[in-house]
């Protein structure tokens, strides 16, 4: 396992983070979160809506049987149309209590809400974090001028910056949202501030839905979902890997990604991953795997070293 640290956070953090939005049954989760323990793995990702509440409960039934302090949690609240400043306490306190916990090592806002002003939302998780129920925070697809509105005002009151942006990061650029209100982070602009400020990273997707598979596996996925997602709104996109990121330039990042992994003796799949934890700023990656197989076929990215040639040159810069 390779690890990275955050300010704020005591301990090593692993660069892969697992997330647990896809498990129903505590029997099953157990096989993965502990085999997740034994290569390294110590911290989750969980959040307020993840399958109406359940996953936060199966987790919670795992965590009882393991030491808490040698976990890390990620959790994430304020979903929308619950994205205000109320719901952040109330959903934390409800987590908390399916998460058989009294904290969450780093909490997340999942959506941003421009509807309120900067400081109430940055007064609520800093009252949080005084309160001892959470240590660091961020958001997810928040865009950067609200990122750094939030932390320019932490600074002139003295008060907890936000320490993590939670949007997707992967080689392949997102062409449309995965969900309605997800952000990107690979534009110059984010990647340029976030090696300038070295604040930290965590993306989700960061594998772009397996886009950087073979071409007949990506499509299979793509169907998948198509026929999963009949709860989508008349024109909503759907969230396969191929109506997200398909696109000549994503096209050639692919192509790349596979003469690259012939060199190093990987997969295309392995160098994407590899790409998201390499960055010269702290970035670490949430993965979701449904098994042990799908999890240890993610692993080996973490023995591939890149170049920040090698990581433009990926990029298409």
């Amino acid at each position: 396992m390779k690890y990275g640290r955050i300010e704020g956070i005591n301990k090593d953090i692993s660069k892969l983070v697992m997330g647990c939005d896809n498990q129903d049954d505590i029997n099953e989760a157990a096989k993965l979160w502990d085999h997740w323990i034994e290569v390294g793995g110590n911290i989750f990702d969980t959040a307020f809506i993840y399958g109406g509440g359940n996953h936060e409960k199966v987790f919670g039934e795992w965590l009882k049987n393991n030491n808490r302090q040698d976990v890390l949690i990620l959790g994430k609240g304020a979903h929308s149309p619950e994205c205000n400043p109320e719901a952040i306490s109330k959903q934390l306190t409800i987590s908390l209590e399916r998460m058989n916990t009294d904290y969450v090592d780093i909490y997340i806002m999942h959506r941003d809400n421009t509807d309120y002003p900067i400081d109430e939302f940055m007064d609520v998780l800093n009252e949080e974090k005084e309160k001892g129920r959470i240590k660091i925070f961020g958001g997810s697809n928040w865009t950067i001028q609200r990122f750094k509105e939030a932390n320019e005002w932490a600074e002139i009151n003295n008060k907890q910056e936000m320490s993590i942006l939670n949007n997707n990061l992967a080689l392949a650029k997102m062409i449309k949202p995965l969900w309605n209100g997800c952000l990107s982070s690979n534009t110059e602009e984010i990647l340029a501030y976030l090696n300038s400020s070295q604040k930290s990273h965590m993306s989700w997707s960061s594998q772009a839905r397996g886009y950087f598979l073979p071409d007949n596996i990506t499509q299979e996925i793509e169907d998948k979902i198509t026929m999963a997602e009949t709860y989508r709104a008349p024109g909503e996109n759907s969230s396969g890997p191929i109506s997200c990121y398909d696109s000549e330039d994503n096209r050639e990042r692919k192509k790349r990604a596979m003469e690259l992994a012939d060199k190093k003796g990987c997969s295309a799949h392995n160098i994407a991953a590899s790409w998201t934890i390499n960055q010269s700023f702290p970035s670490f990656a949430l993965i979701g795997p449904r098994s042990v197989k799908e999890l240890d076929t993610t692993l080996p990215c973490l023995d591939i070293e890149l170049s920040q040639e090698e990581i433009n040159w990926l990029n298409l810069l």
